[in-house]
C-alpha cells in the first residue's frame, strides 16, 4: 500500500487498483438546500500511525473551496461506534457542510479497525472507560502528529469535535499534556449503557473525573434530555464530577431532540440549535481565522 504524498496525493488501496484523488462527488449533494454544497476537494487518504507500522487509519479530508486562504482553523471530527458494526468512512455531510461554509477545512479520521483503517477495533475491558478512552485518543493524536508536518495544516489553529465515543476519545485527548488543539467540543461523548445497573455508568464519571486532571483548554459539551445514553440528573453528576476534579467545560444540557438526542450533532435540523453556540465558543477561545 502506497501511503499519502502531499505532492501527488495518490493511494494505492490493492495490488490491481491506483485511485487518484480529488474525486467529485455530485449526485449526493446537488439536491442539498443549504446553498452550501460539499467541497468538490474531497480526498481519502491512510495516514500510518508513527507506532505501528501496520496500522493505517483510513481519513476523509474536505477542502473549502477558498484554496487562497491557509489562516482559517481547521476542524478534525471524531466519530461514534455503530452498535450494528459495519461501520463505513465517516462523512459527517450536515457539520462538514457548515464548516466549509466558514472557509475551514474539515478531516475525519477513522480509528484502528474502523472502516477501512487497519488493525483490530480497540475494544472495552473489565469497564475501564478510562483506558478505552485514551486508547482511541492515542489513535486520534497520530492523525494529529500527521497533520502538523503538513504544510498546508500545520500552522492552522485545530478544532476538535467528538460524537458518543467519539466525545469520549476526544475528552480524553484533550488530558494528554502535550496535545496540540486549540478547541474541545463534545457531543453526547460517552457509551451507551445496556441496563440501569450497567457499570459503564461510573465508569464514565471515573474516565471524566481522570481527564479532567489535566484536561485543557475549556471544553464545550452538548448532551439532550433524551439522549439514549445518558439522562440529564446523569450528566449533570458528569459536569460536577468533571469540574470538581479540576477540569473547564461548558456544558449545555438541551431539551429532547426528534427520537433521539444523541443524533443531533449530524442531523440536518440539529445545526441551527447547535451551531450558533460553536460559534460563540470558538469566538471566546481565539479560534477565528485573520479577517
Amino acid at each position: 500500500m502506497q501511503l499519502y504524498n502531499e505532492n501527488f496525493r495518490v493511494i494505492h488501496l490493492k495490488k490491481s487498483f491506483i485511485i487518484f484523488f480529488p474525486i467529485i462527488f455530485i449526485a449526493a449533494i446537488v439536491g442539498c438546500s443549504s446553498g452550501y454544497q460539499l467541497s468538490p476537494r474531497e480526498e481519502v487518504i491512510f495516514i500510518p500511525s508513527p507506532r505501528d507500522s501496520s496500522i493505517k487509519f483510513e481519513t476523509t479530508i474536505f477542502m473549502p473551496r477558498n484554496t487562497t486562504d491557509s489562516t482559517s482553523p481547521l476542524v478534525i471530527i471524531n466519530h461514534g461506534t455503530n452498535p450494528g458494526g459495519n461501520q463505513g468512512r465517516e462523512r459527517s455531510t450536515n457539520p462538514t457542510k457548515f464548516f466549509l461554509s466558514m472557509n475551514f477545512p474539515v478531516i475525519l479520521p477513522m480509528r484502528r479497525g474502523y472502516s477501512e483503517s487497519t488493525g483490530h477495533e480497540i475494544g472495552l475491558h473489565n469497564c475501564n472507560l478510562t483506558k478505552y478512552g485514551l486508547d482511541n485518543a492515542a489513535d486520534i493524536d497520530d492523525v494529529v502528529a500527521w497533520i502538523k508536518t503538513q504544510s498546508r495544516f500545520k500552522d492552522r489553529k485545530i478544532i476538535m469535535i467528538g460524537q458518543s465515543t467519539g466525545g469520549l476519545a476526544t475528552m480524553a485527548y484533550s488530558s494528554l499534556p502535550y496535545h496540540r488543539v486549540d478547541a474541545i467540543i463534545n457531543f453526547h461523548g460517552g457509551m451507551r449503557p445496556s441496563s440501569p445497573d450497567d457499570c459503564k455508568w461510573n465508569a464514565r464519571i471515573e474516565a471524566f473525573e481522570t481527564y479532567a486532571k489535566t484536561s485543557s483548554p475549556k471544553s464545550l459539551w452538548f448532551y439532550s434530555a433524551n439522549d439514549h445514553s445518558s439522562n440529564p440528573e446523569y450528566i449533570s453528576r458528569l459536569y460536577s464530577a468533571f469540574t470538581n476534579s479540576g477540569g473547564s467545560a461548558e456544558l449545555h444540557q438541551l431539551p429532547a431532540f426528534k427520537n433521539d438526542g444523541h443524533y443531533l450533532f449530524g442531523d440536518a435540523d440539529g445545526g441551527q440549535i447547535w451551531q450558533p453556540i460553536v460559534m460563540e465558543y470558538l469566538k471566546q477561545m481565539n479560534v477565528f481565522p485573520t479577517q
